[in-house]
């Protein structure tokens, strides 16, 4: 044990007089030169930033000129019909363009016309105060200062209280490009948190950007960003040395600050050179210390050796699922006793499973009696309902139309066929429980197979779903039945019967209305209720047990009086679309 101590110390000092020398020059020759590498490829992240900026600006271009110069936004301008609003200016034409504004103003700049769009959030917001009160006249200005007319046009960034927005102004022409100028089209994107993502994505770049508008001046970011450095000096090494910051100032469209491109990185390559560094040393004290490690490696082997057996016979294990096999390390040590114990644990766990596998038999045999005896029950009922049936209708026929006995005739008729009805569905039920688990429906093909196969006359029917798929027990199709059902029996008047879907509170809800006579307030949680209804059937009881396999819920919100609306909320997870376009979180139907 001494000798072992002694070799690694006098290594150990070898092993640090060596780092050292390594060590010191590293920090006199490389790590300066690595300083300048990182300098350099921080100054291109943030100029790449920068790029795709003035690129979306280009882009932002030609999308402002595709629409100013078009003879219907030309017209537009002078007529101001609301036909071009309609057509043209709809949510998806923000969407598929990317846009948060577009902006008519006339030719004195003033805002006839602007809507602004979030298209992430697919919602409507409010035209930035800044250019809605004749904002117009001062860009203008600023751009018939060196040119007018047909050429009266710009594009860049302006910051705004609202944050930073890339605009492109054009006038509005002809789509031959003539004039005379009818207007000015001013289409804007918001350079926002998602917008910086992209850009750093596309960069592969930490980026941050600020405002001047912040009540900051652009500069004033810069020097806090980088400290009192010369106005050119754009490039800083963070206090602890683990960090590199890239500045770079952009203009607006009137050449003055308007926002700063900060790009923060990890000093990938600094690190990079001290771990080689450490490698290097982490080699010489390997190099040095052979000698010991191969006297550790002969005192160790038994150790590691004897560990990696039982851990190749627990992977075993494992891997067999043969729990009835063992490890059985022999010794009399801490490895042979930690053996000894495994070994316990999987003599129990060897019960246990023999125990679960044991119960799980018995209830296997359990149900199929069960099964059995239901089916054997079933058919003798069956049975005995056909023979009350058979001289219920003899009865009828042999009494006088008038007799007082012909009601109780009839109510026995409809209380047998109510239970044939019961016990029909109990065997389908049994049926679908036997070969079938929850699986993915899509509503819109599920409804139009049973709505054709319903005597629903000259009812519409509207099925709005779009490719709305729902996880459910596989008796989805006997809900939606039952419910279809329901309207033509209780209804009275249904002329039209609609499906649509929504989503809202984190759920999707697929909504089934009809315009008949609705149902009571006072009847709304009781149709639910087993043996509930004018028919005593188990129509809306078993619906709601249906749907409840798979977490999913239904409830009656109709108006009485205008008519029924069944709401069967699903939770999320439990629905999906295979068309994408359906997906639009604020569809309804």
């Amino acid at each position: 044990m001494h000798i072992r101590r002694n070799v690694i110390y006098a290594i150990l000092i070898l092993v640090l007089a060596i780092g050292m020398a390594i060590f010191a020059g590293m920090q006199l020759v490389v790590i300066p030169a690595i300083a300048q590498i990182e300098s350099r490829e921080a100054s291109d992240g943030v100029l790449r930033t920068v790029g795709i900026v003035e690129n979306d600006l280009v882009s932002l271009e030609g999308t402002a000129s595709d629409w100013s110069q078009w003879d219907d936004t030309y017209f537009f301008a002078q007529d101001r019909d609301g036909k071009y609003i309609e057509n043209n200016l709809m949510d998806k034409t923000f969407t598929s363009l990317q846009l948060n504004l577009m902006l008519y103003y006339d030719l004195n700049g003033t805002l006839f016309y602007g809507k602004g769009y979030d298209y992430l959030g697919f919602r409507e917001i409010e035209i930035p105060q800044a250019l809605a009160v004749n904002p117009a006249k001062e860009i203008l200005d600023e751009i018939h200062r060196n040119k007018g007319g047909e050429d009266a046009r710009i594009s860049g960034i302006i910051s705004l209280p609202e944050g930073l927005l890339l605009i492109s102004l054009d006038p509005i022409l002809r789509s031959d490009s003539t004039g005379p100028v009818a207007g000015y089209l001013c289409i804007g994107r918001y350079l926002g948190d998602t917008e910086v993502a992209r850009i750093a994505r596309l960069t592969s770049t930490n980026l941050s950007v600020l405002s001047a508008a912040d009540g900051e001046t652009a500069w004033d970011i810069v020097q806090e960003s980088v400290g009192r450095q010369e106005r050119s000096s754009l490039v800083s090494i963070s206090a602890d040395g683990n960090t590199i910051t890239a500045i770079t100032v952009f203009e607006d469209i009137y050449g003055m600050p308007a926002a700063v491109f900060r790009v923060e990185s990890p000093r990938a390559t600094h690190r990079i050179a001290m771990e080689s560094l450490l490698l290097s040393l982490y080699l010489i004290a390997a190099i040095g210390c052979t000698s010991v490690l191969a006297v550790v490696y002969i005192i160790d082997r038994r150790i590691l050796s004897r560990l990696s057996l039982l851990e190749a016979k627990m992977k075993e294990i494992a891997d067999t699922q043969d729990f009835s096999a063992r490890t059985r390390l022999s010794g009399d040590d801490e490895i042979s006793s930690l053996s000894a114990g495994i070994d316990h644990t999987l003599d129990a766990l060897e019960e246990h499973i023999k125990a679960e596998r044991a119960a799980r038999e018995s209830a296997r045999i359990a149900n199929e009696k069960l099964k059995l005896l239901s089916k054997i029950t079933r058919h003798d009922i069956l049975n005995q309902i056909t023979v009350i049936r058979g001289f219920a209708d003899l009865s009828r026929d042999s009494l006088p139309s008038d007799s007082p006995a012909v009601p109780f005739i009839d109510r026995i008729s409809s209380a047998s066929a109510a239970i044939e009805e019961q016990l029909a569905f109990t065997r389908e039920y049994e049926l679908g429980g036997d070969h079938a688990e929850p699986a993915w429906f899509n509503i819109r093909d599920l409804a139009t197979g049973i709505v054709r196969k319903m005597p629903l006359g000259e009812i519409d029917v509207d099925i709005d779903t779009g490719d709305l798929e729902i996880y459910s027990d596989p008796l989805l199709e006997r809900v939606i039945f039952n419910i279809i059902d329901n309207s033509l029996s209780h209804g009275e008047k249904v002329t039209r019967i609609r499906f649509t879907f929504h989503q809202e509170e984190g759920s999707g809800v697929l909504v089934y209305e009809d315009d008949g006579v609705g149902i009571p307030s006072h009847q709304k949680n009781l149709i639910f209720e087993q043996g509930f209804g004018r028919n005593r059937g188990l129509g809306l009881f078993l619906t709601r047990g249906i749907l409840s396999v798979t977490g999913i819920t239904i409830s009656e919100t109709g108006v009485p009086g205008e008519g029924a609306r069944f709401e069967i909320r699903v939770p999320k997870g439990m629905y999906r679309f295979r068309n994408a376009r359906d997906q639009d979180p604020n569809r309804t139907g």
